[in-house]
């Protein structure tokens, strides 16, 4: 319990108004709750002992009716209030976790899954939410209800009754908890599982087309449902455990039942209470079953709360190896950018992709670098992206170590086209904006021409507000290639990258982009890496890399003249090229 109030404890702070009068609310609500027993108890004594007169009838009947509709209309505020601090609640501790992913780096996202990330901010969130905010109803208004009963049912009935039938209760209730604590433990079992699953269908459903080509849909079925099977077993196991344990307690509270009614004839007979005394301890009895029943749901909602809370606190606590200090300074360009040394192992490996790099990029050059295919081409260039640490040596710019410079900045920089490229489900022209929300229309045609992308509009039905299919579906992939060009264009970034990115463009196409990128980034700096030297032979400098390592370096005209790797493909490309 204690765990969850740390856990919220800043959210109560922000609406601590609104929570201190829901506070007051839930015991005038609990205090309500039993006054319709206790008002008819009084009644069965007052016929009894031929008191009732018409003003005696008004009162009983005029409470019997005020005091329900006073707790219904309490009832409704306080539900009213409760399901809008959670619905804030869960929005904040989302916002709060989503705001988090962003600031991580991608060992991070090595380390999870998609599944098991989404599984924490759906059901593990989810599970904290409602603990949260049933905590406050679970121990003001049912602790309020069991309190406020049993001290009526002391000290206005008996005391000597209240102990003999009461007793029974908490301690029968403490002793099956202690054995249902065991099996809670299993509770994070069956997340992990349920996590698993996700990750299943999540992996199912965005492969769909690739397992429809193979013809792999029943194999996929079978993965699908044996991780579904898997989790159902798992829920079923709980669930079994508490159909099994609830009426245990129906037992002990039948017990309860039996000892008030047996004792409380004797008393009646013994002239120690009244007939509707023992109506009101009765009553008082029936209505304690519910609080009670509810104060241990909700320590097993806080059991499951706490195992999703660690889950939560795993992600939130994670600090980044690639992340901001205090002392991060500002850029807005460069002059220079060297590799010193540079080695890269990723984090989950035990080899080095990148072996002892070293290079310089001057500001305003066309860089080309070239390789064969795993040489680690892509791994370089995304150095500069920030998203690990160099393993050994440095990345300088304007001779200051990269990891000195705001993350946010040096992103800044960079315009980059990745191999696999991420469309939304929304506009063209929403997708381009990604790059740049801030761009006019004059940046968007621009950045629309540069890609090469005029041509595909006129066969978009609604040309730049075509809606783009999840995944980018509905476009062909080259119409990806330059709707993701055209992305990173529209940034106008001081450093261009380009990972294969024309590699599903024809010869035309490909000239076209080149030809435009030479006109309008005149004066920025470009790193285009890929298969195709038609896209590299301009270049200031091309580099070769061969297994992590810069093997050769040079123009077009210089490789041409040694015997390497490049002349060696070079010629293979044209070969191909002439044959065809």
């Amino acid at each position: 319990m204690i765990n969850i109030l740390k856990k919220i404890g800043w959210f109560i702070k922000e609406e601590k108004k609104t929570y201190i009068f829901m506070f007051f609310l839930l015991l005038l609500i609990s205090a309500i709750s039993l006054a319709p027993a206790y008002v008819l108890g009084v009644a069965i004594d007052t016929i009894v002992s031929s008191s009732l007169n018409l003003k005696n009838f008004i009162w009983l009947l005029a409470s019997l009716i005020t005091l329900p509709l006073a707790r219904y209309f309490m009832s409704f505020l306080y539900n009213h209030l409760i399901t809008k601090e959670a619905q804030k609640l869960s929005f904040k501790l989302r916002y709060k976790y989503l705001d988090h992913l962003f600031k991580m780096d991608s060992k991070f996202y090595e380390k999870y899954t998609k599944g098991d990330l989404i599984t924490r901010v759906t059901s593990d969130l989810e599970q904290l939410t409602v603990a949260a905010t049933s905590l406050l109803e679970g121990i003001i208004f049912n602790i309020g209800v069991i309190v406020f009963a049993i001290s009526v049912m002391s000290i206005s009935i008996s005391w000597k009754l209240t102990l003999i039938s009461v007793s029974i209760m908490p301690i029968g209730l403490t002793i099956l908890n202690i054995i249902r604590s065991n099996k809670r433990k299993y509770y994070k079992v069956h997340q992990e599982i349920y996590a698993a699953m996700t990750e299943k269908v999540i992996e199912s459903v965005e492969g769909q087309k690739t397992i429809r080509a193979y013809t792999m849909e029943e194999n996929d079925l079978v993965s699908q449902d044996k991780a579904i099977v898997n989790d159902i077993e798992s829920w079923r196991y709980i669930v079994k455990f508490e159909n099994w344990f609830n009426p245990l307690f129906e037992v002990i509270y039948g017990l309860a039942y039996v000892l008030a009614f047996a004792f409380g004839v004797y008393y009646i007979i013994n002239q120690e209470i009244t007939l509707g005394q023992l109506i009101i301890f009765v009553s008082y009895i029936s209505m304690l079953y519910a609080p009670i029943i509810s104060v241990s749901t909700m320590f097993q909602q806080i059991n499951n709360a706490t195992i999703s809370a660690t889950r939560i606190d795993e992600i939130m606590s994670y600090v980044p190896e690639v992340h901001d200090t205090k002392e991060s300074k500002e850029i807005l360009n460069f002059k220079t950018i060297e590799f010193k040394n540079v080695s890269f192992q990723y984090p989950f490996d035990t080899f080095s992709v990148l072996k002892d790099i070293n290079f310089t990029i001057k500001a305003g050059q066309t860089i080309g670098i070239v390789g064969p295919t795993g040489a680690g081409k892509s791994t370089l260039i995304r150095q500069l992206l920030r998203e690990f640490n160099v393993t050994k040596g440095d990345i300088l710019i304007d001779n200051v170590s990269i990891e000195e410079f705001k993350i946010e900045d040096v992103h800044n920089l960079v315009g980059y086209v990745p191999q696999a490229h991420m469309l939304f489900k929304r506009s063209v022209d929403a997708n381009i904006l990604i790059g740049n929300p801030k761009a006019s229309n004059k940046d968007l045609d621009r950045a629309v021409k540069i890609a090469d992308f005029e041509k595909d509009l006129l066969y978009l039905h609604d040309g730049l507000s075509t809606l783009v299919e999840e995944s980018g579906s509905s476009l062909s992939g080259g119409q990806k290639q330059r709707l993701s060009i055209a992305r990173a264009i529209i940034r106008d970034p001081q450093i261009l990258i380009m990972d294969d990115s024309l590699s599903a463009v024809d010869a035309k196409t490909e000239v076209n982009i080149t030809n435009h990128l030479k006109t309008f980034r005149k004066g920025k700096t470009n790193i285009i890496v890929t298969h195709r030297f038609s896209a590299v032979y301009e270049a200031d400098v091309i580099y070769v890399l061969e297994n992590g390592t810069i093997t050769q370096s040079g123009t077009h005209e210089q490789l041409l003249k040694e015997d390497g790797w490049y002349k060696r493909q070079y010629i293979s490309q044209i070969t191909i090229g002439s044959d065809k």
